[in-house]
């Protein structure tokens, strides 16, 4: 979600830290007035976080990361207490609940639970959910110029058409790209058998001469300027590229489609812990909740917030993601060591001439 631009399993040893509010670069665990998150970059509006603050006399530390593999080693390589709340892909709760690092969501301290939709709820990730509280959605669509591609496009087959040769741009995103690929051929996002990877690799293949753009940081930009005439990226940016340039049109693929939510969680011995639940539930306030949707228009699983967007957001179906649509996507998980033939999948595709 950014989207998002996820997701390997590797350690990266690196983080930007960057302090949204508050007046110093230091972390002050031992004061109830302090929350310190570890989050996507450039995803919840300062102005949100400016009003928490304002609301609760909470300041927020705010340390962003680019991609989830940053996140991750930062969090294994920081002593308990660094953070007290992650904001993350789904996937996310199976890993950091392997590593013994999530601490159940006290929902009685959330009362605004309440407002988000139950289609947004009981996701592989967190069954009952009780360590996660969704943000933000993003979905894989495919985008294309009206002007310049005078053929239908209803599946992902309709993307290995020579007519698209070199035309396409994609998100640089291993498990959402093969994860479209193994829906494509007929299989589950989350399969890693040898006949599955087989068919989404032969898939690929086709693909690749199609594409002209890798791009996991604004994929929408060579859409909008007409450098491409079609893609396969996120939501998110496929609204913005409509916002700008009124020939982009939508399309969910007839087969299944990639949907992934950001979520917040709570680390273990989260030193200012009773402060993660006010922020959540702050959050899922439908006030506070729709200015997400204006700043990033991602699927937003607030109901009561829905009703607040602006009607150029409203009548957006890259925004207001249909039931019909939802209800046949499918979710990345995590792995485990199984990821590496995922990544083997990717760099063999990215290599290939």
């Amino acid at each position: 979600m950014k989207r998002i631009k996820f997701w390997l399993f590797g350690l990266v040893f690196s983080s930007v830290l960057l302090i949204l509010t508050g007046c110093s670069n230091s972390r002050t665990t031992h004061h109830s007035k302090v929350l310190n998150i570890i989050g996507w970059s450039e995803y919840v509006p300062q102005s949100v976080l400016n009003g928490f603050t304002k609301e609760t006399g909470i300041r927020i530390n705010y340390t962003s990361y680019s991609d989830p593999d940053q996140m991750l080693s930062k969090v294994l390589s920081s002593a308990n207490g660094t953070y007290d709340m992650v904001l993350a892909p789904g996937m996310y709760v199976q890993t950091l609940r392997k590593l013994g690092r999530l601490e159940k969501l006290n929902k009685a301290e959330i009362p605004n639970y309440k407002n988000l939709s139950s289609i947004a709820l009981n996701q592989a990730y967190d069954r009952h959910n009780q360590y996660s509280s969704p943000y933000l959605g993003t979905v894989m669509g495919i985008a294309y110029n009206k002007k310049r591609v005078k053929f239908k496009i209803t599946s992902y087959q309709d993307l290995l058409n020579p007519k698209l040769k070199n035309q396409l741009v994609t998100v640089e995103d291993s498990r959402a790209v093969v994860g479209c690929a193994l829906m494509a051929t007929g299989h589950q996002i989350n399969d890693t058998s040898k006949a599955a990877l087989k068919d989404a690799s032969a898939y690929l293949k086709k693909l690749k001469p199609n594409i002209q753009i890798f791009d996991g940081t604004s994929p929408k930009t060579s859409l909008i300027n007409g450098q491409v005439s079609a893609g396969l990226i996120y939501g998110g940016e496929i609204a913005l590229a409509m916002q700008n340039n009124s020939n982009i049109k939508v399309v969910y693929p007839k087969e299944d489609v990639y949907f992934a939510y950001d979520v917040f969680m709570k680390l273990k011995k989260a030193p200012n812990g009773n402060n993660v639940e006010k922020f959540i539930n702050y959050m899922l306030k439908p006030s506070v909740s729709a200015k997400f949707s204006e700043a990033f228009p991602y699927y937003n699983p607030n109901r009561k917030a829905v009703k607040l967007l602006p009607k150029k957001l409203k009548d957006n179906p890259a925004v207001m993601i249909p039931t019909s649509v939802l209800k046949r996507s499918q979710t990345v998980l995590d792995l485990g060591k199984n990821t590496t033939k995922i990544d083997k999948v990717w760099n063999n595709f990215k290599g290939s001439n």
